[in-house]
């Protein structure tokens, strides 16, 4: 294993030495995001190894509320197909949070969304498919996706600091709370600021909600590195760690980057070789919780790194800055001093409004609404996405009235972008979207449907009618 703790341990402290709470250790708990995928993938393949599920029967036999709007693809979709980000849907993270409905309920509606490429041609990024994984497997198993989880492997791996929800791991004594910068500059200036905690319990759980700290991620890198072996004994089937870690889907059909191969998904890891060593990989990304696990198998070595900082990449090259000086190859970049700072560069700038707004139409100037503000009030709804109200919202101190939304949770003032287009800014912990917001007339010229496009795809909100009496 590389990075000895002690190592982990002051590289760490040297980044929090000035917040204001105890430095961070190696037994300090964090979100660990969409790593949860590693552990949610790993319990689908031993449900497989012992029998009780297979691979090429569909998850809707398993979940009969799982059902698609094509009844094909509901006969269609394998496990395989969730975990390796290759059904076709598209990214339904905004979907899932901060819903009140239960992820049954919400996978119940997965119906009324249309796919955006045929099934097993490119591979999208999807969350919402792991909640559909993780609830069949619990289906299967017979209980909670948590449970489930919990006595497959964190009891057996003695994974004893770990758990699910940031709600449950703020109650830890040693956790790690979140921390920003509001722009690049700042940060290279040392001026971070701490953020609000998101408490609200996440729908898809199984996709990312696990929280833990470097030495139970170390073990569960031991499992996956040793096929399932730990401290000699055998804790996951040889079948599991040879199915998650085989590429089922490819993410990337030219190397990222010149020292690396083409960029392979198993299930719950990618996969590629690193200057001819081959490397298996996740990382995950949630508010300002950064983490990454990098395992190099044949070299038995693995890098685990978690960061209570938005906007940094150490998670996923900082692994690679290791391996140069471990396996004593040539350096050809240096992944910690330039690498990783023009990807924190590169994430700042993808919070600017051009960024934000990139998948926007090009803007027609001076073009006003055509009808008054009043005209575009009311309630809209997809049998799928949140609620959506728009009311008007008067002026005061001179200032004009102007257009206020709410969807779900959020609420905000529509900007006016041309014609009946509207920006609408949607403010998560630490995170921004821009939505457009296109009004859409009926025959007698009233406003019927609210066109939502976002970085995904585009909704149609229909308006609500009152019944006559």
């Amino acid at each position: 294993m590389a990075a000895p703790p002690t190592l982990t341990q002051k590289d760490f402290n040297k980044w929090t030495k000035d917040i204001d709470r105890a430095r961070i250790n190696i037994g300090t708990v964090t979100h660990i995001a969409s790593l949860t995928k590693s552990f949610t993938a790993a319990g689908v393949a031993e449900l497989v190894s012992e029998g009780k599920a297979d691979w090429v029967t569909p998850v809707s036999k398993y979940l009969p509320e799982f059902q698609l709007k094509d009844p094909r693809l509901t006969a269609e979709l394998t496990f395989i197909d969730l975990l390796s980000h290759r059904t076709g849907y598209p990214l339904l993270d905004w979907d899932w949070y901060h819903r009140p409905e239960s992820a049954l309920d919400l996978i119940k509606l997965m119906r009324y969304i249309d796919p955006i490429n045929p099934l097993r041609t490119k591979w999208v990024y999807d969350n919402a498919m792991y909640g559909v994984a993780g609830e069949a497997s619990a289906r299967i198993a017979g209980t909670s996706w948590e449970e489930f989880i919990r006595d497959k492997f964190l009891v057996p791996l003695g994974m004893k600091s770990s758990g699910f929800s940031v709600k449950t791991m703020l109650t830890r004594p040693n956790h790690a709370l979140p921390y920003g910068s509001k722009s690049f500059e700042a940060a290279q200036r040392g001026e971070i600021d701490r953020l609000v905690p998101d408490e609200t319990p996440y729908r898809d759980a199984p996709a990312g909600d696990i929280f833990s700290n470097v030495i139970d991620l170390a073990k569960w890198a031991k499992v996956i590195m040793h096929q399932g072996k730990l401290d000699g004994k055998q804790v996951l089937h040889k079948k599991t760690v040879e199915a998650i870690t085989r590429g089922w889907s490819i993410i990337t059909g030219v190397p990222r980057e010149p020292e690396f191969s083409i960029n392979l998904y198993g299930l719950g890891w990618n996969l590629e070789h690193y200057k001819g060593h081959r490397s298996v990989q996740h990382d995950g990304i949630i508010v300002a919780y950064r983490s990454g696990i990098t395992m190099f198998p044949d070299d038995d070595l693995a890098v685990v790194v978690l960061s209570n900082v938005l906007d940094n990449d150490l998670a996923h090259w900082l692994p690679y800055y290791i391996a140069d000086h471990v396996f004593g190859v040539p350096k050809t970049q240096d992944w910690l001093f330039e690498k990783a700072v023009e990807a924190a560069r590169n994430s700042y700038a993808l919070k600017t409004p051009a960024a934000l707004e990139s998948f926007f139409p090009l803007l027609v100037k001076n073009k006003p609404p055509t009808r008054k503000l009043e005209d575009f009030v009311g309630d809209f709804s997809h049998p799928y996405g949140h609620s959506l109200s728009v009311t008007v919202k008067a002026g005061k101190n001179g200032k004009k009235p102007s257009l206020v939304f709410k969807f779900s949770n959020y609420v905000g003032t529509l900007e006016h972008y041309h014609y009946d287009s509207f920006r609408a800014r949607l403010v998560y912990p630490a995170v921004t979207m821009h939505h457009l917001l296109t009004f859409v007339t009926s025959a007698d010229g009233s406003v019927r449907d609210v066109r939502v496009l976002s970085s995904a795809d585009t909704r149609v909100y229909s308006k609500k009618t009152s019944l006559p009496k």
